[in-house]
């Protein structure tokens, strides 16, 4: 990560890091310096939540302004602020957009002067699905009366105290952050922001539970949001413009008028970031972005249009972790370096990870094929970021038996996965490792695995795998309310809806597969031998909630960091 990468350290220690509650009461419509309403050290989480108000519930109300300042004990003006986004959540149950009059990218505004007449003001009222993660409008011109969408809440504000004695209206965005309407600002992304002013004095709103690329019609799904942030410093760390940073993408949000001015700015910068930390000479990197980076145009409505410039860090140079199987550090993907960095990576005390998750097997109507690789892509993103392990490429095929009546669904033998599970654990043993966890999503290729540990115990090869009917079931015991089932059914939908709710179609779950029998399911009504379900799901998926699958989630991550803890501390079978 950038500040990792960066030879700079955060100003704090987390051992001494706090939570603070804080309730806003009044929001501030520009951005500027202002006594702060609260004061955080770095390391410390802030849950709080955007603000509500009279736009949203009637035509032409007051916009509540933004939350804030918030200051950050001990930044001063060259520091670099970082803003880990922890929750981004709508707490209310509807969502408005407007359009029309003079705001918006397709209408003639006080900028741009056109012959046309205005476009005809609308408001939409959004019903909110807070549990599945969805949203509902009419549309009563249309053929179409209504349409249920998945949604991916972000903030459109996110700021620090302008420079000097500048002030900005809410609407603006610039160096400072500000309206910058990107929907890459969203759970899971690192805000970096540049400080001008002792504090920082940090602000937020403008809730999005959805919006496009560009908010075209001048607003997305407005709505209030519950956050949690934690803050970091980068002492002496001077950055021009806001960056972002998730799994995948290193950003930088450039904002100006024209549109290919804040493309310009976008790019630069994200260049200057890649040549100074990250060792690339600069005209390689011209070319190497211009050939991989992705443009996301975030606004093209407010004062100042925003372009966010996107490089995938699949192509950074490789970090290889110290030598050492537990504790708190990240490890490392084994595809995404060369042979000479993964022969001194793997080490006899090296924890070797493997994921196994469908890349193609029903999981009903509401879910992809692919839902177990979710799952597992997921669950390995979180054990490589919180363990020194080697984390090879996702085995996305496996022993489902029990699904075949299902098109799409693909199964291998239970001999096939043994001897593939086990054949993967050679290759890399062969280079040092002889402990070897597989991170497991599915039930029926519990068997397989056991017989490839057992077949590999007696070569000295030590090899665990994840039970999911045990990791996290205590969590699932509690939140549980339906009264069988264990596919597609109300613990696996939301653990998606957690994790990646657009990939849920809540408007098609379905209850299915009640009477429950032995064997395979079967969409065969005439078969008394396997387990009756049209639906391809047994259990209840309408009762799911991103709640409880937060809840389970990371009831099961922390049994599989602690699987691998043990392994990484157990001893070796002899030969």
């Amino acid at each position: 990560m950038f500040r990792a990468l960066c030879g700079l350290t955060l100003a704090a220690s987390m051992a001494s890091a706090e939570t603070h509650h804080f309730r806003p009461t009044m929001g501030h419509p520009t951005f500027a310096v202002r006594p702060p309403v609260l004061t955080v050290k770095p390391g410390d989480v802030l849950e709080s939540e955007s603000l509500w108000g009279e736009w949203y519930e009637k035509a032409g109300g007051q916009w509540p302004g933004e939350v804030g300042p918030i200051a950050i004990e001990g930044a001063e003006p060259g520091d670099t602020l970082v803003v880990e986004i922890l929750k981004v959540r709508p707490n209310h149950d509807t969502a408005v957009s407007t359009q029309g009059g003079r705001f918006g990218a397709l209408v003639p505004d006080g900028g741009t002067a056109m012959l046309n007449d205005m476009f005809p003001r609308g408001r939409y009222v959004w019903r909110i699905d807070r549990q599945r993660m969805t949203g509902t409008v009419d549309l009563p011109g249309s053929a179409m009366k209504s349409i249920t969408v998945p949604l991916q809440p972000m903030l459109g504000r996110v700021a620090v105290a302008p420079e000097g004695d500048m002030s900005f209206d809410g609407l603006w965005p610039g160096r400072f952050g500000g309206n910058m309407d990107a929907s890459d600002v969203r759970e899971g992304t690192t805000v970096y922001l540049p400080v001008f002013h002792d504090g920082a004095l940090f602000y937020f709103g403008d809730g999005h539970a959805l919006m496009g690329d560009g908010e075209v019609c001048g607003s997305g799904l407005e709505t209030s949001m519950d956050v949690a942030f934690r803050f970091g410093l980068l002492k002496k760390k001077t950055i021009a413009w806001p960056r972002f940073e998730d799994a995948e993408y290193l950003m930088v949000a450039g904002s100006a008028r024209p549109l290919s001015d804040a493309l310009r700015i976008a790019f630069v910068e994200l260049i200057d970031w890649l040549v100074a930390d990250y060792g690339f000479d600069k005209a390689d990197v011209y070319q190497l972005v211009s050939q991989v980076a992705v443009i996301r145009v975030a606004n093209m409505v407010d004062p100042l249009y925003t372009v966010v410039a996107k490089f995938p860090k699949r192509f950074l140079p490789p970090r290889v972790p110290a030598s050492g199987a537990a504790g708190g550090s990240p490890g490392v993907r084994l595809g995404e370096i060369p042979w000479p960095e993964a022969e001194r990576l793997l080490t006899p005390e090296r924890v070797v990870v493997l994921p196994l998750g469908a890349g193609s097997k029903e999981h009903g109507p509401h879910l992809p094929l692919g839902n177990d690789l979710i799952l597992a892509e997921y669950e390995a993103g979180r054990v490589v970021a919180a363990r020194p392990v080697a984390l090879l490429p996702t085995l996305t095929y496996g022993h489902y038996p029990n699904f075949v009546e299902y098109p799409g669904t693909v199964s291998l033998s239970a001999d096939t996965q043994r001897n593939v599970v086990a054949e993967i654990c050679r290759s890399i043993a062969r280079y040092g490792p002889r402990r070897f966890y597989v991170l497991n999503t599915g039930v029926s290729t519990l068997p397989p695995l056991q017989a490839a540990a057992k077949e590999l115990a007696r070569e000295g090869i030590l090899m665990r795998f994840t039970d999911p009917l045990r990791a996290g079931k205590a969590a699932e015991d509690e939140v549980r309310q339906q009264k069988w089932g264990t596919h597609a059914d109300e613990i696996e939908t939301s653990m998606i809806l957690f994790m990646q709710p657009a990939a849920v179609r809540m408007d098609r779950a379905v209850a299915d597969g009640e009477r429950v029998r032995s064997g395979p399911l079967t969409r065969d009504p005439r078969r008394t031998d396997r387990h009756y379900s049209p639906s391809g799901v047994f259990g209840d998926p309408t009762l799911a909630t991103w709640q409880k699958g937060e809840r389970i989630t990371e009831a099961t991550i922390a049994a599989i960091l602690k699987d691998v803890d043990d392994l990484a501390l157990a001893a070796l079978p002899r030969r």
